[in-house]
């Protein structure tokens, strides 16, 4: 791929990482931790990659072991590269857990170096929040997650802290928003079930801002769209990739792994590149999930 141009943010989007912390499989049948290695060796020659951000299920159980494992691979590869690093809960992941190895999300600054942060325990009621200045931009983290539910919501102290960040001095080249439930369409029954239960309370945020993009993962698939006129970006993901083609009402992805390589431009121009890791041999299906049982994941950890 063509180095960056001059002025422009190269981020390399991961999102749907699900490690674990004892090496269990994703589903019962993918092993993340390869995934995510295998994907993060094909792009290590991807040039001028200045931020690398997860949009999201970091991790499967929420332990510490498997932030420390994403802490050492994907922060290893950032430094690597010279490039910061910021990851967001998703609906797997513990706040706590998150929070004892990766602070706020704002891991890494600037040129890959580690970024400072007070030692205050918050508890797991209070969302992970946080913001940092990346080549001119904000990258402003909102925590979507809901603590026992698999659905997504920002809620008010979200709701307010992004206000709060997005009502500040604008940044020199914009900001960038990262969450893990995206405000689009979903793919499948079982997503539409576990959606971002407040898009428009985000887009009266976004209305008037300087928010160039939102970054956000949760489908396990490719998706761009907009809210209030803002690109939205949906990383494939690491861990799997969902059939978008099948039953509405049943679930399966394909052993697949992905990343998105998205450049916003010093005038705010957006523009994104889906990048495939080659497939491991084998039977190519993750899993299937037959509609009475997504039905009862939805009773679980849906909206009611």
């Amino acid at each position: 791929m063509q180095p960056p141009a001059a002025g422009t943010l190269r981020i390399l989007h991961l999102s749907d990482t699900h490690l674990t912390g004892d090496g269990a499989l994703h589903q019962g049948s993918v092993d993340t931790t390869a995934a995510l290695d295998r994907l993060l060796g094909h792009l290590d020659d991807l040039p001028g990659v200045g931020l690398v951000v997860v949009s999201g299920d970091v991790s499967e159980d929420g332990s510490p072991a498997s932030y420390t494992a994403v802490r050492e691979r994907i922060g290893g590869w950032a430094e690597r590269h010279g490039a910061a690093l910021v990851a967001v809960p998703g609906n797997h992941d513990l706040r706590e857990g998150f929070r004892q190895v990766l602070a706020n999300g704002h891991v890494l600054g600037e040129g890959g170096q580690p970024l400072a942060h007070t030692m205050e325990y918050l508890p797991p009621e209070v969302p992970v929040s946080g913001q940092s200045v990346v080549a001119g931009r904000r990258i402003v983290t909102v925590d979507t997650s809901v603590p026992g539910a698999g659905y997504g919501e920002i809620d008010g102290t979200s709701l307010e802290r992004l206000r709060a960040a997005l009502g500040a001095e604008p940044a020199p080249h914009g900001t960038v928003v990262v969450l893990h439930h995206p405000p689009l369409p979903a793919p499948t029954e079982l997503h539409e079930a576990l959606r971002l239960q407040n898009p428009d309370a985000l887009a009266d945020a976004l209305r008037g801002s300087d928010v160039r993009v939102v970054l956000g993962g949760h489908y396990h698939h490719h998706f761009a769209g907009s809210l209030a006129g803002v690109p939205v970006l949906v990383a494939p993901g690491v861990a799997n990739d969902t059939d978008v083609t099948g039953a509405h009402d049943e679930e399966s992805a394909t052993l697949d792994s992905g990343a998105l390589v998205v450049d916003v431009a010093a005038d705010g121009s957006v523009w994104s590149t889906p990048v495939r890791a080659p497939r491991p041999e084998g039977e190519p299906l993750a899993f299937h999930i037959d509609a009475a049982t997504v039905a009862s994941v939805i009773a679980a950890a849906g909206k009611h």
